[in-house]
């Protein structure tokens, strides 16, 4: 009788001991099951027009040079890249640019332009390679209005015919009812500028306008100029998840000069295009609302 207690709880501890040794193999083999279809998943090439990743799924962009569009033998699907074009630079433009590449491919072509359904872009040349591909880069413009244009629908001019692009599955039709090539550009695919805008938003009494900045470490930021009777009281900017200031206001024509007060300093921060001089704060920003 002394012995089965003893007996009962060694059973005990080793059917434990065996049960959590099962549990531990059954979550390893559980975690292995997760990084694998982890790994499967990131060695997809993903379309960067796809649903999932317009749902929120990052992309990083490629980097292609810009001798690599001489060789190209084929047209590929629309994709983001970072342009480096040696040739680009020497002419004074940026050595390296974000946007998106679209290729179309006919030997026998003689004309072939990109046609986008984009509010005020007119038809634009593509230029031919020596294997019969056309290419156009489209630089995504930077992002100056709150909701920028996120869904280009496209199609090509061929010799005076209209075509949708052979290597992208998505179509729709666009403003003109006519069924057209569709990329999806991501929030990350706008660069944010920087300094003061004119709107084209009708207001009443003027026109609406954008103050942004770098927010950086600053806690604080507001603007004081003509406008405001260069008080840095009144017109505080607001930070946005993109980490900048921002603000807009409704402005009255006229020409105005500004400064940027941060963290209750004034500062011309970001120059604008154009500056004056100022009686009391020396060189200050300049813009005009007509």
């Amino acid at each position: 009788m002394s012995l089965q207690p003893r007996l009962n709880t060694r059973t005990i501890q080793i059917l434990g001991l065996v049960g959590m040794l099962s549990a531990t193999a059954v979550f390893a083999a559980d975690d292995g099951d997760v990084q694998a279809s982890r790994q499967a998943t990131q060695s997809e090439n993903f379309d960067l027009t796809s649903d999932q990743l317009e749902a929120g799924r990052e992309a990083k962009p490629n980097v292609i040079y810009g001798y690599k569009l001489d060789t190209m033998r084929k047209a590929e699907k629309p994709a983001f890249v970072t342009l480096i074009d040696a040739h680009s630079y020497a002419r004074g433009q940026a050595l390296a640019q974000r946007g998106v590449l679209f290729t179309y491919q006919n030997r026998a072509a003689r004309e072939v332009r990109f046609v986008a359904d984009i509010p005020g872009m007119s038809p634009q040349p593509m230029r031919r390679n020596q294997y019969g591909v056309w290419i156009y880069y489209y630089v995504p413009p930077e992002i100056v209005h709150a909701a920028p244009t996120k869904k280009v629908r496209y199609k090509f001019w061929v010799d005076g015919l209209f075509t949708v692009d052979d290597t992208h599955e998505q179509h729709e039709k666009d403003s003109s009812g006519t069924i057209a090539s569709v990329f999806h550009l991501l929030h990350d695919h706008f660069a944010a500028s920087s300094g003061v805008f004119v709107l084209d938003t009708p207001v009443n009494h003027g026109r609406e306008v954008l103050f942004r900045i770098p927010a950086g470490d600053a806690e604080t930021a507001s603007v004081a100029g003509d406008f405001n009777r260069w008080s840095g009281q009144r017109d505080y900017l607001v930070r946005s998840e993109e980490g900048y200031f921002e603000l807009k206001k409704i402005i009255p024509p006229g020409e105005y000069t500004f400064l940027y007060r941060v963290d209750g300093k004034l500062t011309q921060k970001v120059s604008t295009a154009k500056s004056r001089m100022h009686p009391v704060y020396g060189r200050v920003n300049y813009f005009v609302v007509k």
